[in-house]
């Protein structure tokens, strides 16, 4: 009788308890549901210029330079726990050097291509600055590629640097905003509305890298048709097989329908040197965005 007792006893605590977790799980997934649902989405497009600057060694000692047209495409999550975004970043232009480079008559160009792919997902750290700065940190998945096309060069044109990367990004967020006041200008009245801005700056840099160069013979090999379109010996891969480092200094004004607009800067520095056909190159960009809310409240 006793054991019977025990036996149901325990029965009826197992089932008290499980009813309990099962509960708790469900309160837990809503809570996440609801997590989700409350995060700001936004759509973001910008257009700008960049000052791209290159020296690839397996073609010219020469530093190549100039401006280019840059335009961006952004899908943005952001809540105060969590950012989430699928960058997507291209630009072309052309560059030149300043020294003669046909036995002192003409100086060189060469058209340059930027194209960038980044996913960012990065948690809050903490809050710094008695609460007013938001620090986030996370992992990030970058695919880079860096195109010269100078046609002096005849079969050796085009040359080339893919990177793909997984490293680390921070972000640090300041909020401010200021009120609505009255004043002149010209001589007319005006009323400023009060605004909401945010500021920010993102840091990127890869740990675990993959970089795919032209051998240390960057001449298209069209005679031998045996020969393999991508070789297999050019990838390199391994940790910091390349150093770059990316800096996003952004600027939010926010609109009183949810949407934003945004000013940018971009700097980006990046090397690879193997021993030989060593490359550099950097970007300094500036664009404005358009950005558009998804889910608005």
């Amino acid at each position: 009788m006793r054991f019977t007792s025990l036996l149901l006893i325990t029965c009826l605590l197992f089932f008290i308890n499980n009813s309990f977790t099962q509960e708790t799980k469900s309160e837990r997934k809503q809570q996440k549901k609801l997590e989700r649902k409350a995060r700001d989405k936004y759509l973001n497009a910008g257009i700008g210029f960049a000052w791209m600057s290159a020296k690839d060694k397996a073609t010219s000692p020469l530093l190549y330079s100039g401006l280019i047209g840059l335009s961006n495409l952004e899908y943005l999550v952001h809540s105060d726990k969590l950012i989430k975004t699928f960058d997507l970043a291209v630009g072309a232009g052309y560059l030149k050097t300043n020294k003669d480079t046909h036995y002192g008559l003409t100086r060189g160009y060469e058209t340059g291509i930027y194209f960038n792919f980044r996913f960012t997902h990065i948690y809050r750290v903490m809050l710094l600055v008695n609460n007013k700065i938001n620090w986030y940190l996370g992992p990030a998945l970058d695919f880079s590629n860096y195109s010269r096309i100078n046609f002096k060069y005849g079969n050796a044109l085009y040359n080339y640097e893919y990177m793909t990367g997984v490293g680390l990004s921070t972000r640090f967020e300041f909020p401010f905003s200021y009120k609505s006041k009255d004043c002149k200008l010209l001589g007319m009245k005006l009323r400023r509305r009060d605004r909401d801005l945010r500021l920010s700056w993102q840091l990127y840099f890869p740990v675990f890298t993959s970089i795919y160069r032209p051998g240390y013979v960057t001449i298209i090999n069209f005679a031998d048709p045996e020969t393999p379109l991508i070789n297999p010996d050019n990838l390199k891969t391994g940790l910091f097989t390349y150093f770059h480092i990316s800096s996003e200094v952004e600027l939010y004004y926010k609109l009183h329908n949810g949407n934003m607009l945004k000013l940018t800067y971009l700097w980006e520095f990046h090397q690879y040197n193997p021993g030989y056909n060593k490359v550099q190159g950097s970007l300094n960009g500036l664009y404005f965005s358009f950005i558009f809310k998804f889910n608005k409240k």
